[in-house]
């Protein structure tokens, strides 16, 4: 694997025959710890979880192997990762008008997005005066928890049990799968329409999704509902509607304009489609 990302699978017995393949300056080679590749054996731990080596450009020494564990090669990898940055996320307006705007993006799998999504979904109270600044604040932690159900819990599928453990493991699986199919390959994808009327933010993910009755039921019992649970309340709790399809991997929240009738609204986005609707009095 080089700094350029390119990436070769050669198997162990065409290591075997050639006894190299073509590599360049600032390549890095990945082989699992008990590869029979010549020259590897007794040089690496036999715990490792791989072996690392680096191919210097007119180095007649072979390689250096070293040992890595598996948490040590999440972090390697990500230092060699191409940085994500603002384009990463793909973003399409389809309507823009001093009146509304439609717009759909799409983002990959990469947690590190979540706050600068965060930041443009905001943006539409700067276009809009849709409400004061309380409940802006408040919606913003609505879409925040949104997202982080999306990312995390949706195409990463890592339980919120790993984070009351108060250990590492949640941020250290979720940096794991965000380079591992097929968590990688996922898309976050957001339609965002802002209006006079208020705002509409549809947030999927590409995961199984999850059992939206069990859980709202259960944030109507707090004998019964866990701490993973106050993401979801709190999204009820800020949003004027909270709505979701039927597997669960889909939410629409909906913040209705101050200054418009609520009772237009809802009869104008009941024409939009059916869905599973809590509705907060």
């Amino acid at each position: 694997m080089s700094r350029g990302n390119q990436v070769e699978h050669v198997s162990c017995e065409m290591w075997a025959r050639t006894g190299h393949v073509p590599l360049g300056k600032n390549t890095y080679i990945i082989a699992d710890p008990i590869a029979d590749i010549p020259n590897f054996v007794g040089q690496i731990s036999g715990n490792a979880f791989a072996a690392v080596a680096t191919v210097c450009q007119n180095s007649g020494e072979g390689y250096r192997w070293v040992s890595v564990s598996r948490d040590e090669l999440v972090l390697w990898l990500r230092e060699f990762s191409p940085m994500t940055d603002e384009s990463s996320i793909n973003e399409e307006v389809v309507v823009q008008s001093r009146h509304l705007r439609l717009a759909e993006l799409r983002s990959p799998t990469s947690c590190r997005l979540i706050p600068m999504l965060r930041e443009r979904l905001m943006n539409c109270f700067r276009a809009f005066p849709v409400v004061e600044t309380s409940r802006e604040n408040q919606f913003c932690m609505a879409v925040e928890e949104a997202l982080n159900n999306a990312f995390y819990h949706g195409n990463l599928e890592i339980s919120s049990e790993l984070k009351e453990d108060g250990s590492s493991r949640f941020a250290d699986l979720a940096a794991e799968r965000e380079l591992l199919s097929p968590w990688k390959n996922r898309i976050v994808s957001v339609i965002e329409l802002v209006s006079v009327y208020g705002v509409w933010l549809t947030i999927q993910d590409d995961g199984a999704g999850f059992d939206v009755d069990a859980a709202l039921k259960r944030l109507d019992d707090p004998e019964t509902m866990l701490a993973s649970g106050r993401g979801l309340m709190m999204m009820r709790g800020f949003a004027d509607e909270l709505i979701f399809n039927k597997k669960g991997n889909q939410v629409t929240m909906v913040l209705y304009s101050e200054a418009m009738e609520r009772e237009q609204a809802l009869r104008s986005f009941s024409l939009l489609g059916t869905g599973q609707r809590a509705v907060i009095a």
